[in-house]
């Protein structure tokens, strides 16, 4: 049966109560060690003392490892419960990794030279967005931001529009017959590269 937190903390109050104790008791025969008049007194205070030190050296050694099991046992729930919570984001961030590498193919996939370069680049790209992936504000960081910042460290100029498929600014401009044409394909439906990771 699992120690409960109480139990283990309990045990530790009580490890260190005990070297308190010898603690004091030493001090106490040291005290009466330097006032000691005969020899025998004198050496029966020192052996004492050495047990007594002894005790407290183990008391405290026992209860720092106590301690440090308990703080682990408490930082391996924190992590579950993190994992278990961090497991609800799970899809929805695999699918804005999706959304930006997909952006960030087709957006360079041209001035790859070969598929020595494609494939170093893919490696490249998976490898940044495993880090980003793992950031705190991953989800709440817009997009065509994420987008930009990683094609600048790619070494690419990042996309002039937006890499989600929003219309641009100057999109009124344009005319009737070519706000007829087909809608672009939404990223995140298609992937230039065969690793989708």
């Amino acid at each position: 049966m699992p120690e409960t937190a109480a139990t283990a903390e309990r045990r530790e109050e009580i490890l260190g109560e005990l070297a308190e104790w010898m603690h004091a008791a030493a001090r106490e025969a040291q005290r009466r060690l330097l006032e000691a008049e005969t020899t025998d007194e004198f050496v029966k205070l020192t052996g004492s003392l050495a047990k007594l030190a002894r005790g407290v050296r183990q008391s405290i050694l026992v209860h720092r490892k106590l301690e440090a099991e308990r703080l682990a046992a408490a930082q391996r729930a924190d992590d579950t419960a993190a994992r278990a919570e961090s497991g609800s984001e799970f899809v929805p961030r695999h699918l804005k990794r999706v959304r930006i590498r997909t952006a960030i193919a087709r957006h360079v996939w041209n001035e790859l030279e070969d598929d020595e370069a494609a494939e170093l680049f893919r490696d490249d790209l998976n490898a940044r967005l495993d880090e980003l992936e793992g950031e705190a504000d991953f989800l709440d960081t817009p997009i065509d931001e994420l987008i930009a910042g990683l094609c600048r460290d790619l070494g690419f100029d990042p996309p002039a529009a937006p890499a989600t498929g929003l219309a641009p600014a100057n999109a009124q401009t344009r005319s009737p017959a070519s706000s007829r044409a087909a809608p672009a394909q939404r990223v995140g439906e298609a992937v230039l590269a065969p690793d989708s990771s």
